[in-house]
């Protein structure tokens, strides 16, 4: 109830609006600008046409300050009307007239009254907006806007059952009010703190803050401020339970507000009248005063909503008027705009015709380059394939034809053992057939095509660096996977390359060959702390073998390091679709 209060104050209505007239010299946006608060509030009806009748003058003016407050002020009148939608309507445009123009005072009090009309619609939203908004007049070191606004803040806090904070800001409002000597703010400020101070039960405390209020309030003569003073009064002792005297306060706010003509004031009071004779048992008394709050409510409906009709036409006509005076800019404007548009269709047409153009050269380009590729590929592919089939005949050859041949020789030769000079013959045919044998491994090895990749390829390590002083190190993960032939002779040549690379050329006395299989491929990875790139190794025709072999399995090689670090190959080869 302590926010319907706040309303009540904000909008007390009394006859007449003083007089909008203005000065020879001023228009009627300055004078409707001019016009003080408290005579502004007087009648809102009456300040709401004013103002709708500045409008145009203020845009015609393209004065988008003037018209930005204009704005603000009907956000102020709309929510003391209780149209919340409307007041957050015009809210939004003054805050973006303000944001153009980069006024930032005004856009903090604006943001502010945004937040102060939808705090019964939207509490985090108004929130948000508070926070930004006294940041910015905060900023500006704006104290009277700042007053106002801890004060409205406070008001938000309360209803979001922050009473801690509520008070924060009712204080911080009270501090500036005193610092300006604000006397007729300083009653508003010490009323609501003593509101918030009813709920803990403090009301010795709470009585003090507002006799000094109602004591102000009193000096300054503040017709406003003591119609609504017996309100906070009859609160406090209606929550401290002091009922009779609660009753006497309420009743004489039920006579301010008719002294004042002020129905929602008195609607206030009757509905708490009618609570406090229900308290101590007097309930022929709560059910007159429940009637007559509800009577006051039914008129207010009514008077609201026959104003609201009358509103509606005003606007009608203003807006009437207002196509009357742009109807004849607007038919200009629609021929410029018609030539404007023939004019981009028709280069837009010859962009998209080029692109479609440039589109259709690119793709045809990518076509024939891809083609050359692949025929590329396809024959190196062939190249390889067939590098490979005459490699498996020349190693049967030398081992079902010469190595059986000299395989029997050298039976019969031991047959003739004893004499001197046919064991040397022996010994030569043995070494002979060793390194036909070798030969023939190499050229297809036995290992690869009977135990798989990995087994082939430890055997081919330990064979090469057996018996030279590197320590050759050979680790496989995950190779379990069975691969197609292509791909297990191709990594085992590619491995023979780089292995017979490091022993000619590297000088390394280390060597490290990974194999490593995962879900994308498999990974050859040889490394060796030898001479490094830049010396002794470079773009040859092993190397280009492995390179072509890698592009033709689908994959990739890289070959890093720098002179005298070493250096690390590595292999890449993705599964085929059809792999399992």
């Amino acid at each position: 109830m302590r926010s319907v209060r706040a309303f009540l104050v904000l909008s007390v209505l009394c006859a007449g609006l003083r007089s909008y007239g203005a000065r020879p010299d001023t228009t009627l946006v300055d004078s409707v600008l001019s016009v003080p608060y408290d005579d502004l509030v007087r009648d809102l009806q009456a300040s709401y046409h004013m103002l709708h009748r500045a409008i145009p003058e203020a845009r015609s003016g393209e004065d988008r300050i003037a018209e930005g407050r204009i704005y603000h002020t009907l956000t102020i009148i709309h929510h003391l009307l209780g149209q919340s939608d409307s007041a957050t309507h015009y809210g939004l445009k003054a805050l973006e007239l303000f944001r153009a123009e980069g006024d930032r005072l005004r856009m903090g009090e604006a943001l502010c009254g945004l937040g102060h009309g939808l705090k019964r619609t939207d509490l985090p939203q108004a929130i948000t907006y508070f926070r930004q908004g006294l940041a910015m007049l905060e900023a500006e070191n704006a104290m009277e806007q700042l007053a106002s606004n801890y004060d409205n803040f406070g008001v938000v806090h309360d209803i979001n059952g922050d009473l801690d904070s509520a008070v924060h800001f009712f204080r911080k409002s009270l501090r500036i009010k005193e610092d300006l000597n604000d006397s007729i703010g300083i009653p508003y400020s010490l009323n609501k703190i003593a509101s918030a101070m009813l709920p803990e039960g403090r009301f010795e405390e709470a009585l003090q803050l507002m006799q000094r209020a109602d004591t102000i309030r009193r000096a300054i003569d503040d017709r406003m401020g003591l119609a609504d003073q017996p309100v906070y009064f009859g609160d406090l002792y209606e929550a401290w339970g002091r009922y009779p005297e609660a009753i006497a306060q309420f009743k004489q706010g039920v006579r301010n507000s008719e002294a004042m003509d002020f129905p929602y004031l008195g609607q206030y009071c009757h509905e708490h009248l009618a609570l406090c004779y229900e308290a101590i048992g007097a309930y022929e008394q709560a059910l007159i005063s429940s009637k007559a709050a509800r009577a006051i409510k039914d008129s207010i409906t009514t008077e609201s909503t026959t104003r609201t009709i009358l509103q509606l036409k005003e606007q009608y006509n203003a807006a009437e008027k207002d196509r009357e005076i742009a109807s004849l800019a607007e038919r200009s404007a629609r021929r410029q705009l018609y030539i404007w548009i023939v004019s981009i269709a028709a280069l837009l047409v010859v962009v998209f015709g080029l692109f479609l153009h440039q589109a259709r050269q690119r793709r045809l380009r990518a076509e024939r380059d891809a083609s050359v590729i692949a025929e590329r590929e396809a024959g190196l592919k062939a190249v390889f394939e067939a590098t490979e089939s005459e490699r498996g005949r020349l190693a049967r050859e030398l081992h079902d034809g010469v190595g059986q041949q000299l395989g029997g020789l050298k039976h019969r030769l031991e047959a003739m053992r004893g004499k001197a000079p046919v064991q040397d013959v022996i010994t030569i045919v043995d070494e002979t057939s060793r390194e036909v044998r070798d030969l023939a491994h190499q050229m297809m090895p036995k290992a690869l095509s009977r135990l798989g990749l990995a087994p082939a390829m430890e055997e081919m390590v330990h064979r090469m660096f057996n018996e030279t002083p590197v320590r050759a190190t050979f680790e496989h993960f995950g190779t379990d996977r069975e691969l197609p032939s292509e791909i297990t002779t191709g990594l085992y040549r590619i491995a023979q390359e780089l292995l017979n690379n490091i022993l000619k050329h590297a000088g390394a006395n280390e060597v490290d060959v990974q194999l490593m299989a995962d879900r994308n491929g498999v990974r050859l990875l040889v490394q060796d702390n030898g001479r490094g790139l830049g010396n002794t190794i470079g773009d040859g025709i092993g190397l280009r073998n492995i390179k072509d072999r890698s592009r033709t399995m689908g994959g990739s090689f890289q070959l890093e390091g720098a002179p005298g670090s070493g250096t690390l190959a590595t292999v890449r080869i993705p599964y085929p679709p059809t792999s399992k």
